[in-house]
């Protein structure tokens, strides 16, 4: 017997819920012996960095821009990381009007400490699948990845046009 449509998305709903609380919980577990690096901040800031910056650093303005976040909002987030010796922000020396963030040594250190705890986790989570499992898995995540990414970037246009600009209410 089929399962109406209805029951097949309230499925996956619940699947992506619980992947999402399960994995957040064994993140957090995984990071709880690493160094406090405010992971999630710092990495977004680092993918910034590298695809949209300049020698190591990037333009806070531009920052902002590329995550979709008010001004103030990277700043708050900016000034937790530089609070922690994790970045570092200098006045432009071309244009004095412009800030230029960048990570430390420090920051840098402590990314990679967390990304070797997160690694290992991810690694021992696919250890418990069966070869087979994790052939299948493979093969339907990316198309899982692209089918969700494309409705998310749809409904956020969509959310956007509605409400006339990008959210507001988080740090970068």
């Amino acid at each position: 017997m089929a399962q109406n449509p209805s029951s097949e998305w309230e499925g996956l709903i619940h699947f992506v819920g619980r992947l999402r609380e399960t994995s957040a919980r064994g993140i957090k577990a995984a990071l709880a012996d690493a160094p406090k690096c405010r992971f999630a901040m710092l990495e977004r800031l680092y993918y910034a960095i590298h695809t949209h910056g300049q020698e190591g650093s990037i333009y806070v303005s531009d920052l902002a821009r590329i995550t979709h976040k008010p001004l103030p909002a990277v700043s708050r987030g900016l000034r937790l990381l530089e609070q922690d010796g994790m970045v570092e922000r200098e006045t432009d020396s071309k244009d004095r009007r412009k800030t230029l963030v960048r990570i430390t040594p420090a920051g840098m250190e402590a990314l990679q400490g967390c990304e070797d705890a997160l690694n290992g986790y991810f690694a021992r989570v696919m250890a418990r699948l069966e070869p087979e499992q994790l052939a299948r898995m493979r093969e339907m995540r990316d198309v899982l990845i692209d089918a969700l990414e494309a409705e998310a970037a749809a409904t956020l246009k969509h959310a956007e046009i509605q409400k006339g600009g990008p959210d507001h209410g988080e740090d970068f």
